[in-house]
């Protein structure tokens, strides 16, 4: 008999179903006590992090310190000195690196002798759109300057296809909504600047957390993250050069640097562009209101003035000066006034270049406005 062939035996399950009924148990008094303060300590939370990102965000449209730590930090900065010396004249310089490390205000006061207070506004990548909003939070906060001194750099004058360079750093979580208005009708990109100001206000401690981070713990970022450009300038908001001298091979390879920068924009470079309908804004801006107004143009050396297409320098030149005859805002241009030596990278001066530009600009360009001046 084979296995198939065996009798089938149907095998009775010896564990049958139970039914398992578990009686309900009453909460007690104690353990609904626990419910009812865990539930309240929830919404409390909840309603704590909704004010503090609530009013976080109307702050930063009320306080650009917040939003825009380069230019918080200035601003303190130069509050202390305009309280400290009340009755004194203002020079206020505004422009891109190349003014935070060129324009020495204690060496201008020196060279004026007292009873002026002088000041650099200059924060990293600032063209005529920074400038001009940078102005209008100054004016609308009582600031009226004896002179003001606007640097215009030919290579954020330029304007291509995206729109000023400049909007790659005055990005939209660095302004209030007004400025956003203001940014866009100078060729910022909407797609990118709104966006970026709406996270800012009802997100701010998602969309700010680098600039508050860099106020706290500013060592556990990258230094680009930190927003902290204008904290290691002086008294005047002058910045020390990172170096004081530099070797043949360590200056080649900043020129170079600066070359791959700026090359392509100033071929971009045209009176008809965006950057300069800022620049005119800014200057219609201090006539309106008779602030006298001088436009500089920075040093450079020989090899950042090879980087211009023929003709491009003369022709930005002429349109400045035609810009500042229309506004009564003269053009400096002070482009050949220092040795290569001076500089280590073409454009950047050493403490002794800014020493020797702030002597001259003093002599020919600061004391003469302000002998004039009402």
């Amino acid at each position: 008999m084979t296995a198939l062939d065996a009798p089938r035996v149907a095998i009775e399950p010896r564990v049958k179903s139970v039914a398992v009924v578990v009686a309900p148990v009453a909460a007690t008094p104690e353990v609904k006590t626990r419910a009812s303060r865990s539930r309240r300590t929830v919404l409390l939370a909840l309603a704590l992090v909704v004010l503090a990102n609530a009013t976080l965000g109307v702050l930063g449209e009320y306080s650009p310190r917040l939003k825009d730590p380069a230019y918080g930090d200035k601003w303190a900065m130069f509050r202390r000195q305009l309280a400290a010396r009340p009755g004194d004249k203002l020079v206020l310089s505004l422009g891109s690196s190349r003014t935070l490390l060129g324009f020495h205000g204690a060496h201008a006061e020196n060279a004026l002798g007292g009873g002026v207070v002088a000041f650099n506004f200059g924060t990293p990548a600032a063209g005529p759109v920074t400038e001009l909003v940078y102005l209008r939070r100054l004016l609308d906060r009582g600031v009226m300057p004896d002179l003001l001194l606007v640097e215009v750099m030919p290579g954020l004058c330029a304007d291509g296809p995206a729109g000023p360079a400049e909007q790659l750093t005055l990005t939209g979580e660095r302004l209030c909504r007004s400025e956003v208005e203001t940014v866009e009708r100078y060729g910022f990109d909407p797609a990118a600047v709104r966006p970026a100001w709406r996270e800012s206000a009802y997100l701010p401690w998602s969309k700010l957390r680098f600039q508050l981070l860099g106020r706290v713990v500013p060592s556990w970022m990258p230094w680009n993250l930190r927003f902290d450009w204008s904290r290691g300038a002086d008294a005047h908001g002058w910045a020390t050069p990172p170096r004081q001298e530099i070797t043949p091979a360590e200056r080649a390879e900043r020129e170079a640097n600066a070359r791959t920068e700026y090359a392509g924009s100033l071929a971009n470079v045209s009176p008809d562009g965006r950057p300069f309908t800022a620049l005119r804004a800014l200057l219609g801006d201090c006539q309106q209101r008779g602030i006298p107004t001088r436009m500089v143009l920075y040093p450079e050396g020989s090899s950042f003035r090879a980087m211009y297409p023929a003709g491009t320098g003369e022709r930005f030149v002429a349109a400045a000066r035609q810009l500042g005859d229309e506004f009564a805002a003269p053009l400096t241009d002070a482009r050949d006034w220092l040795a290569d030596d001076d500089m280590y990278d073409g454009h950047h001066m050493f403490k002794s270049g800014a020493q020797k530009f702030t002597s001259r600009l003093t002599t020919d360009v600061i004391a003469p406005a302000l002998r004039r001046a009402p």
